[in-house]
């Protein structure tokens, strides 16, 4: 079932859009929601997975330089960054989201862990609503509902269809992405830089976005 903030967001959607079907509300819902994470970045996870030595090179054998990586929830949209169990930053790419090709074979076995962005995606949950951490919600409601009301009053010949408003909600819902993205880079820090972790305080050394 849908959360508190779910449902308020709904309602609020409703109470400004006379005549616009649920379906309809949650479809658009799903696009804002999906444009508000690839251009945040505010939602990301690290996920740790094994790598093997090798003395190929990637010419003779790619899938020994190939790993793919599962998010717990949402899909991945691009890669931050990747560290050995030594804290050190390792070069690779990911031109598929979701396999990441390393630049170098590791000298031993070992485990790295990659930060990766993520982005809502099916299947949604049997209310309709798409899976994404419960306090980005709490936190940026409006913000979403913003682009929500963008979308729907930008249909054509519908009760709620009001193109000036539409237009006024798009520059809203830009604005608090790209507010969102700087707080994510300052780790809601009030008027932070761009944060990690002090290296006395750290075992691994710690991305910087």
């Amino acid at each position: 079932m849908a959360n508190a903030d779910m449902l308020r967001l709904m309602d609020n959607a409703k109470v400004r859009l006379p005549g616009a079907l649920e379906a309809s509300i949650q479809n658009e819902l799903f696009y804002c929601l999906n444009e508000f994470f690839q251009t945040s970045n505010i939602w990301y996870e690290d996920i740790d997975f094994t790598v093997t030595a090798t003395t190929q090179t990637y010419i003779q054998n790619p899938d020994a330089f190939t790993y793919e990586i599962v998010p717990t929830s949402g899909v991945i949209n691009r890669l931050a960054g990747i560290l050995n169990s030594q804290g050190s930053v390792q070069s690779a790419t990911m031109a598929i989201p979701g396999f990441i090709v390393l630049n170098y074979s590791p000298n031993t076995d070992d485990t790295y862990t990659a930060r990766v962005f993520l982005t809502v995606t099916d299947p949604t949950t049997r209310d309709g609503y798409p899976e994404f951490p419960a306090w980005i919600l709490n936190k940026y409601g409006n913000d979403i509902l913003e682009g929500v009301l963008s979308r729907m009053m930008g249909q054509v010949a519908k009760p709620y269809s009001n193109p000036q408003m539409a237009q006024f909600h798009a520059r809203n819902f830009k604005g608090a992405i790209s507010q969102a993205k700087v707080e994510a880079q300052h780790k809601n820090v009030y008027r932070g830089q761009s944060w990690n972790f002090p290296q006395t305080f750290a075992r691994r050394r710690y991305w910087k976005f």
